[in-house]
């Protein structure tokens, strides 16, 4: 049976953008601004020639910002924060969507494409933290919250659902979820890390330094239904390293231990659907790692 699968796939985006930014010096230690920016990413097309979706639209998106810039303490201590708002008018999504039958009476099938989803928001709050606290002593840290959702219904298909194997349920548009109020990929809501250094002189004008760094992650989905399949638990990561530089500073000897508890964090779900028997495959992060770097400059 001959079939055409012929796409032209020539298009063109354009758009005007913007951004209006107001500075405040409330004092010469002390900065407030509020901007609002739009922003744009063209669409673009599809290669599987099967998609229901050929094109998609760009990506449009209102962003609004107010944020601080602060100096304390004799301009020891930098705090920095933010407070912002995302609005996508569409938001680019790679998904499974339901395509027609090829034949006449046939079944609809399915193909992974980038959508263009017609909706979504991010809030988020961000501040972080430098403290000079001695002439050794140096403390930092940083935060974000950010609680997303997709806020416009929006079906797609879920070929990996395990409950609803397509042999069992051939029409591909029973598969279909609206993913609407759902978190978006890969967004976690909350991450934090904390740093401290300490530098110490040593006789004949050497210097050591400690620095240690802890952070943490929050759960994140890495499908848009929300599966608890595809999720991955929070973790933490503590890190410290020691730094011993010569007084001409050509050597520089460190060791370290990456990752000291050991905690073995999901980078990344892969889903598979009835033919890979639903198999789940993950990325992780790498486990505890400890080592000695010598380096040594010629020219010093």
């Amino acid at each position: 049976m001959p079939l055409s699968v012929y796409r032209a796939f020539t298009r063109k985006d354009t758009e005007t953008t913007g951004r209006i930014n107001l500075d405040w010096n409330v004092t010469d230690n002390a900065l407030l601004y509020l901007s609002a920016t739009s922003g744009y990413r063209s669409g673009g097309n599809n290669l599987v020639f099967f998609s229901a979706t050929p094109d998609y639209d760009p990506e449009e998106l209102l962003a609004y910002e107010f944020g601080y810039k602060l100096q304390l303490l004799d301009n020891s201590l930098q705090l920095n924060g933010s407070f912002y708002y995302y609005d996508y008018e569409n938001i680019h999504t790679v998904a499974t969507e339901v395509t027609p039958p090829l034949v006449v009476g046939g079944s609809p099938g399915t193909t992974t494409s980038v959508l263009a989803a017609p909706g979504a928001e991010i809030w988020g709050i961000e501040a972080e933290a430098l403290w000079l606290a001695t002439d050794r002593w140096t403390i930092g840290g940083n935060f974000s919250y950010t609680p997303s959702e997709y806020t416009e219904d929006f079906f797609i298909a879920d070929i990996a659902g395990f409950t609803t194997p397509k042999s069992l349920f051939p029409d591909a548009n029973k598969l279909t979820q609206n993913i609407n109020g759902n978190q978006l990929l890969q967004v976690p809501e909350l991450k934090y890390t904390a740093f401290a250094s300490y530098a110490m002189p040593l006789p004949g004008g050497s210097n050591l330094e400690l620095f240690s760094v802890y952070s943490w992650i929050d759960e994140v989905y890495y499908s848009p239904f929300e599966s608890e399949a595809e999720k991955a638990d929070s973790y933490d990561r503590t890190d410290i390293r020691a730094t011993w530089t010569s007084a001409g500073g050509n050597w520089i000897v460190s060791g370290f231990v990456n990752n000291i508890f050991d905690d073995i964090g999901v980078l990344q779900v892969v889903r598979e659907g009835e033919g890979e028997f639903y198999r789940h495959s993950a990325g992780t992060t790498a486990p505890r790692l400890y080592g000695l770097e010598v380096t040594y400059s010629l020219g010093q």
